[in-house]
């Protein structure tokens, strides 16, 4: 070895090839900013992402030469997004899935002064555990109710230190580090990720999942309704064709008197209707040509009919029909001409 080169430290050589095997053996290495995500609040989200992706923070040095180092097909391409502060994330699933994760999972953080606040900062009365001194004017100073009460300072009542979209001050974020208040969000998001061979960038990932499985079940059922409409029998949908033709053949047979076995209840029942529409119309003219017995139970018939009309038509419509119940026993077309 010459004299001018430079031994790569163990550490670093170990570092590489403990990543090269991580990579090698993972189904989708992904990398994620970590852009002002300090030491706890990277924990806490590691014990998130427990179970389903794991990270690993290297200097991009190490990491680019660990992807290479993997030799898997199409991930060179991954070293490009290797910029900035980046970790590693290494997990089993697919990277739209991981990417929706990391979104709905975030972290807090403190507020650091000059940062714009995501939503109304509130401070809740408390007990400060501070003991008369200074920090009472400091609360004063920016608008924070305050009294000592029991030897300690006491904010009094709740109240919003800042307003959504307003500047946060450095005495404030100050004050809200030493109150424990953290009111920012930390988000991890991915960067860039590998799978089944190809390098995908973020731009990827930013797909409203829930819209497009409404769009593919919408589709779906748009493609069933013209199955049936139009009669192209399908696997899933013959039973829904052969079911719209069976109600349609019952419905042209009642329409035009084509007389079945099977359909008698049916026909009965529209005979049974129409002879109460007839009594009815009757007795509009002739009152006597029906007799009393009779024209009461088709009036009493309609009566619960108009009724019921109208209750569903007041609360939740029903799927079915209601049924109609009598004291007597209804019409028929034998009672009404027998």
């Amino acid at each position: 070895m010459s004299v001018y080169e430079k031994k790569v430290p163990a550490w670093k050589v170990e570092a590489v090839d403990d990543l090269a095997k991580i990579i090698k053996d993972s189904k989708m290495v992904g990398l994620i900013n970590v852009t002002g995500v300090g030491a706890r609040q990277l924990q806490g989200i590691r014990d998130s992402l427990r179970g389903s992706a794991t990270l690993k923070m290297a200097r991009n040095t190490l990491m680019t030469r660990a992807i290479e180092k993997s030799g898997k097909k199409g991930i060179k391409a991954l070293s490009d997004y290797v910029s900035g502060p980046v970790a590693f994330i290494f997990s089993e699933q697919d990277p739209f899935v991981l990417s929706k994760f990391l979104s709905e999972n975030k972290a807090a953080a403190p507020a650091k002064g000059g940062q714009t606040a995501p939503k109304d900062i509130t401070i809740s009365a408390m007990n400060t555990g501070v003991a008369p001194g200074p920090f009472i004017s400091e609360l004063a100073a920016l608008k924070i109710p305050s009294r000592v009460k029991g030897g300690m300072i006491h904010i009094t009542t709740d109240c919003v230190a800042v307003e959504a979209g307003d500047i946060i001050s450095n005495a404030m974020a100050q004050m809200l580090a030493r109150l424990g208040i953290e009111p920012m969000e930390l988000q991890l998001k991915l960067v860039a990720a590998y799978t089944d061979g190809s390098v995908l960038s973020a731009e990827s990932f930013e797909i409203d999942l829930d819209s497009l499985f409404s769009q593919v079940l919408a589709g779906h059922q748009f493609a069933v309704n013209l199955s049936i409409n139009t009669g192209y029998p399908t696997g899933e949908t013959i039973p829904l064709i052969i079911a719209k033709a069976n109600m349609e053949a019952k419905s042209l047979a009642l329409n035009i008197g084509f007389f079945t076995a099977d359909l008698l209840d049916q026909f009965l029942s529209k005979a049974n209707s129409e002879a109460f529409v007839l009594a009815l119309l009757v007795s509009e003219k002739d009152p006597e040509a029906i007799p009393s017995d009779v024209l009461g139970q088709v009036q009493a018939a309609a009566a619960a009919t108009t009724a019921a009309t109208a209750s569903a038509e007041v609360e939740t419509p029903a799927e079915d029909e209601p049924e109609e119940e009598e004291d007597d026993e209804p019409a028929t077309i034998g009672s009404l001409f027998g």
